[in-house]
């Protein structure tokens, strides 16, 4: 075979591939639903999606689409998400053991190609912490803090995960959680409501934890804590 004919060959292949590329990419994006992450929209929608479906399918094929995976994840969490949802141990139901394992094997294939999402990061420790994956879950946390540390959309939802965690061992978590606590009493104090709601919500360690970074801050708000 001529040099010409392989040149022609190769070309023929990367067109090919390029074009699967556009095309994987465009469909992912057109079927692949816009989550709210970790909002109160965020709770189960009507058109949620089925395992196999057309949109899962085009955000698997779509290479390098760690986002369009990561939409997948959010939308398998969506139950386990909502309001008032505790831990799989409390409500462990084949449905949400069966979401949860789906929307984690979706955000670790999500994070091997886009490891900058502080998102799905938090969806990671969160769907960890649910199971009581402390280790686990501690380790995403704080990725999810070091990919983007002032995210105000993230904070009432990484408050929570932080009171679901949280040992005296970490300090290191307990200094990144102080920056979102900071955040909140100094610039956006709408947002207290996130601190009570992650004491509320957190383990004895946790309540504690959120308690003695609250004090030194705003002792008045501390004391409404409890």
């Amino acid at each position: 075979m001529s040099f010409r004919s392989r040149l022609g060959i190769a070309t023929v292949l990367i067109a090919l591939l390029l074009g699967w590329f556009a095309i994987a990419t465009i469909l992912g994006e057109t079927f692949t639903p816009k989550p709210a992450y970790f909002t109160q929209e965020s709770s189960p929608r009507r058109d949620q999606l089925l395992p196999g479906s057309v949109a899962e399918w085009f955000a698997t094929a779509a290479p390098l689409r760690g986002d369009l995976l990561s939409r997948i994840a959010f939308d398998r969490s969506a139950q386990l998400l909502k309001p008032g949802s505790a831990s799989v141990t409390d409500v462990a139901s084949p449905e949400l053991l069966t979401a949860r394992a789906s929307a984690l094997s979706f955000a670790k294939q999500s994070l091997s190609l886009a490891p900058h999402s502080s998102a799905t990061w938090l969806l990671l420790a969160k769907l960890q912490s649910l199971a009581s994956e402390l280790h686990s879950a501690i380790a995403a946390l704080k990725m999810s803090y070091l990919k983007a540390s002032a995210d105000f959309d993230l904070i009432p939802a990484r408050l929570e995960v932080f009171a679901a965690v949280a040992t005296s061992a970490e300090t290191d978590l307990d200094d990144m959680a102080r920056g979102d606590i900071r955040l909140i009493l100094t610039r956006r104090p709408e947002l207290k409501s996130a601190i009570s709601t992650a004491y509320e919500k957190g383990s004895a360690e946790g309540k504690s934890s959120i308690y003695g970074l609250v004090a030194p801050m705003d002792p008045n708000f501390a004391g409404t804590l409890r």
